[in-house]
């Protein structure tokens, strides 16, 4: 006969009669036996999901098939086959019954405003703006699902010769002052928890654009970014070439557990603003066959979008302050690749050390952005190639063009004014563009006028006058000698 560790309870009872023992299973007995082995009733969205908890925190989903294992090699252990072969006899695992097990209600949101959670092999690890400490899981006062532990140990070190770290320092244009903003925007991403006051989508695009030939090239490293952070936190990828926002079943796949979603390689052609709901607010996610559902704002995934295009919304306020664009140096287009560079792929090829330099240079990422908050780098080139994409390079050229030199493009001046008259520059513009000339109106023409000028910060004015239709541009030329501009303005 085996014998009974003391952390099991027995919960069945050996009756002496005529026929020889009888056993009987004492479900309140074989409840709590599961209970003591860690088994509890996950509460979610007014249903249940059967889960083990293991190391006082590390949480395993589970069915009922495998508790029926579990207790089958318990027994057998103990030298208990009578005991199996009653249990055999019944369902004692059926929906009924495993009602009667403890329920949990888990919050899966980690940390707070000042501290980042993020869980190693080797234990938890909690970076604040100035340390980093990792504890046991026994010791951790919260849960983590199993899969969400990062199968590498964690271990601080000084950050020297990391291959991420240059990787970003490259596609920074190895400039500080973009270094620091990028660093800050991966701490974001890192740092799960959601602050109402800072909801930013973070939004990666080239620095060089080719408009001229129409082509989106990409081989940046935007998705490299992406990647890195997968790397660390539960992410869900959207492929932007395939999406289709206005599907209601959009967001079917996006669970509580994932603390990202990444928008990759989005088209020209998306609407930044079929995000804004979900970057500020809560998120309505509708499954097949399930009742729709309402994710809470602390559980929507933060939002990265990388695309070869500028990202572009409704334009103002409403979308500046939904988004963050960091505009990617061109090194690894214009110099080696990655493998060239390294000698090997990223993330794949990497050695364990390698691996620990990645670790501690994102936690320092993590500690840039709770140090300094969330830094927009000075824009290079995203003003002038959002002007490009909504109108068109040879008119954002023909444009530069008549305003550095009114005169030689049949306007007036006056002060630091210019006149010009609309049906004169729209013919010179399409005379010289025929290929445009087709489906560009005069209509199109003064709205991508308009365009320009709010692009440029320039202040303009519609006139007509004896019959003809003008445009004037304020304060965009020094006062000169010039043909005097009629007073009726108004």
């Amino acid at each position: 006969m085996g014998t009974i560790n003391n952390n099991d309870l027995q919960f069945w009872i050996e009756i002496e009669t005529e026929q020889g023992v009888q056993i009987y299973i004492v479900k309140s007995k074989f409840i709590n036996f599961l209970e003591n082995r860690g088994y509890r009733k996950l509460i979610q969205n007014k249903d249940f999901q059967l889960i083990k908890i293991i190391d006082t925190s590390i949480v395993i989903p589970t069915k009922e098939h495998i508790i029926r294992e579990e207790v089958k090699k318990h027994l057998l252990n103990i030298n208990k086959v009578d005991v199996w072969e009653t249990f055999l006899g019944q369902d004692y695992l059926s929906k009924k019954f495993i009602e009667g097990i403890d329920s949990i209600s888990i919050d899966f949101n980690y940390g707070s405003e000042n501290t980042a959670v993020f869980f190693y092999q080797n234990g938890v690890l909690n970076v604040t703006s100035n340390s980093f400490n990792l504890i046991p899981y026994k010791n951790y006062d919260g849960y983590v699902w199993e899969d969400q532990i990062l199968k590498r140990d964690f271990k601080s070190q000084k950050i020297k010769n990391t291959e991420f770290k240059q990787f970003c320092w490259n596609i920074s244009g190895q400039k500080e002052n973009r270094l620091i903003p990028l660093e800050t925007l991966i701490g974001y991403l890192l740092h799960t928890y959601k602050d109402p006051s800072l909801t930013k989508a973070i939004v990666l695009i080239d620095e060089n654009i080719d408009f001229e030939n129409n082509k989106s090239e990409g081989g940046t490293g935007k998705s490299l970014i992406a990647e890195s952070i997968k790397k660390i936190v539960p992410t869900l990828r959207k492929n932007g070439k395939l999406l289709k926002t206005n599907d209601k079943f959009f967001f079917a796949d996006v669970e509580p557990y994932h603390k990202v979603i990444v928008f990759d390689d989005v088209k020209q052609d998306f609407s930044f603003e079929s995000l804004y709901s979900m970057i500020t607010g809560d998120m309505p996610i509708e499954k097949k066959y399930k009742n729709p559902t309402v994710m809470d704002f602390k559980d929507v995934p933060k939002v990265i979008i990388t695309s070869n295009y500028i990202v572009m919304g409704t334009g103002g306020n409403s979308e500046k302050r939904r988004k963050i664009v960091f505009e990617i140096n061109s090194h690894y287009r214009e110099n080696s690749s990655i493998i060239e560079e390294f000698g090997h792929r990223f993330f794949d090829d990497w050695t364990d050390e390698e691996w620990l330099r990645f670790d501690n240079y994102m936690m320092f990422c993590i500690q840039q952005y709770l140090n300094n908050g969330l830094i927009e780098a000075e824009s290079i080139n995203e003003e002038k190639n959002r002007l490009i994409q909504e109108t068109n390079l040879d008119f954002v050229d023909f444009m530069d063009s008549i305003i550095e030199n009114p005169i030689a493009n049949d306007g007036e001046t006056k002060d630091t004014r210019a006149r010009f008259d609309k049906a004169i520059i729209y013919k010179k513009f399409t005379q010289e563009n025929p290929e445009l000339a087709k489906d560009l109106t005069p209509n199109s023409f003064k709205k991508w006028i308009d365009t320009y000028a709010e692009n440029k910060k320039i202040k303009i004015l519609h006139q007509k006058s004896n019959g003809l239709a003008y445009v004037i541009f304020h304060d965009i030329i020094p006062i000169v000698e010039s043909e005097k501009l009629p007073e009726n303005e108004d």
